[in-house]
């Protein structure tokens, strides 16, 4: 239940208000205003060297956060064209409570909380991005497409997913996101983000993985209590601890 960081710049761009080029075609809206969706959040795993604070820079302090937060409920408020407002409310672990508000609109937004309703494998949902003009040094993101629809078991029966699946270009390291959202509804199930990077400051090596997932809704059909089994997790495990074999052995955080 907490959003998830990137790598030094990326996470920069992730928590920056930006406008984005947005796609030409119509998509339908899936929620309705007054839907709401619980998510919890889990810092999975982070290592780093000795050398690297926690969190390793003032853009990575949702990492931070969360060892102090509970849940965040999203709560669909408004709905104009592609853009679907929300009213997120957070739950703190000393029981405190915060609210802010989200637009977001589903051609264009870094976030992603809700894409097109029935949307099919291969459809294009976000445009390729030069940032040259905004960060000032070459960076490229190619057009990201949904890879591929598979079936997630919830109490209530199988559900379609849409998936996308996507590793950064290598600029500064390596980050791998994966984005699962509802296929009927277009909204946000789960979100997985695994990095290996080098702090700037300090010169030393961090990897994290994190996720963000949908544990409860105003949707019965929406309802799991755990979106990956551990044998996912754990081949999802493997496959970062091989795409970081060359760096060398990290000190865990605690």
């Amino acid at each position: 239940m907490k959003k998830i960081i990137l790598l030094t710049v990326f996470s920069v761009l992730l928590f920056s208000i930006m406008i984005v080029p947005s796609l030409s075609q119509e998509w339908t809206v899936g929620v309705n205003v007054g839907d709401w969706f619980m998510y919890e959040g889990t810092l999975v795993l982070w290592e780093a060297d000795a050398s690297v604070p926690f969190p390793p820079n003032e853009y990575a302090l949702i990492l931070q956060e969360y060892n102090v937060t509970d849940w965040y409920k999203y709560t669909v408020t408004d709905i104009v064209g592609s853009n679907v407002t929300f009213d997120v409310l957070v739950h703190w672990s000393n029981g405190t409570e915060t609210t802010s508000i989200l637009v977001d609109n589903m051609t264009s937004s870094f976030s992603m909380m809700v894409i097109g309703a029935n949307l099919e494998p291969g459809i294009q949902i976000r445009d390729e991005f030069d940032w040259e003009p905004v960060i000032g040094f070459p960076l490229f993101w190619p057009a990201r497409t949904l890879n591929e629809t598979i079936m997630v078991e919830y109490e209530s029966g199988p559900r379609e997913m849409n998936v996308l699946d996507w590793t950064h270009p290598p600029t500064f390291g390596y980050t791998r996101q994966m984005y699962h959202w509802d296929k009927e509804y277009g909204i946000q199930a789960y979100y997985q983000v695994e990095s290996t990077a080098t702090d700037f400051v300090s010169g030393g090596e961090y990897t994290y993985i994190a996720k963000f997932q949908l544990v409860d809704s105003s949707m019965d059909v929406l309802v799991i209590p755990e979106y990956l089994p551990g044998a996912v997790m754990l081949l999802v495990l493997i496959s970062i601890t091989v795409s970081i074999g060359l760096y060398r052995r990290k000190r865990l955080h605690t």
